[in-house]
């Protein structure tokens, strides 16, 4: 998992750079959170926690403290047709797909 991000983050020409990395596994777990800086100066936040049973994650995007858009899958946002896949957008909730990191960064890439 780790290397594989870090891969991706590595070959996108919207990332200007890594800021941080922290890995933390043990059998059947990890937990992988990383912070970069785009070219934009916007700073995209990377939070993925697998299990063997479950797949957790975060993408947050934010310029300075404010949020630019944020996806995630916390199972809290029932009425939404992805349960519990959804993104946040300002004070909206939408539903989105399942994301991965590519995913983001392709998002991204468009908003810019």
């Amino acid at each position: 998992m780790q290397y594989n991000v870090l891969n991706i983050l590595k070959q996108s020409k919207i990332v200007a750079k890594i800021i941080s990395v922290d890995f933390d596994s043990a059998v059947g777990y990890s937990i992988l959170k990383i912070r970069v800086e785009l070219v934009n100066r916007w700073h995209l936040q990377i939070w993925e926690h697998e299990t063997p049973v479950t797949r957790r994650y975060a993408y947050h995007v934010f310029k300075g403290a404010t949020t630019i858009v944020r996806w995630d899958n916390a199972p809290h946002h029932r009425d939404i047709s992805t349960f519990p896949h959804h993104k946040h957008r300002g004070s909206e909730i939408v539903g989105s797909e399942e994301m991965q990191v590519g995913d983001v960064l392709d998002e991204l890439e468009k908003m810019m």
